[in-house]
């Protein structure tokens, strides 16, 4: 089986702690790796999102909004998206919910044959929210 390439990064909205852009950063990190796919969290459904997407070469790309809250989770890859659906959690903590982005990609690789992608942003303060949040 050839290599297949993922990785999944919080974005913060593409934006340091100075709230300086950070997309040619990003770039500059995973352009090198010829990613097959990348999963966000932290981004909006905006030219910056698209932007990203485009400067890595990956024309295909989707967004799951997280309910009321502004920021989401999005996918993007080489490989046509075929298939996707957005869920949002039930539970709720700190007056937030969470949402789990999937999709099933089309293409020549081997690795997409019956494969589910998904993206989330699960809880980083408090384990047992996190499990809640899975569940």
């Amino acid at each position: 089986m050839s290599t297949f390439r993922l990785a999944t990064v919080n974005v913060h909205s593409f934006r340091t702690r100075n709230f300086d852009s950070n997309i040619s950063d990003l770039v500059l990190i995973f352009e090198p790796l010829k990613l097959d796919l990348i999963a966000v969290q932290e981004i909006q459904n905006d030219d910056k999102w698209q932007k990203f997407c485009n400067r890595l070469s990956l024309p295909y790309f989707i967004y799951g909004s997280c309910n009321e809250d502004p920021f989401g989770n999005g996918i993007s890859s080489p490989y046509p998206i075929i298939s996707y659906s957005n869920k949002t959690s039930t539970f709720s903590y700190s007056r937030t919910t969470r949402s789990l982005l999937q999709c099933r990609l089309d293409g020549g690789h081997e690795f997409l044959i019956d494969r589910i992608f998904a993206a989330t942003h699960l809880d980083h303060l408090d384990e047992d929210d996190r499990l809640n949040q899975i569940k």
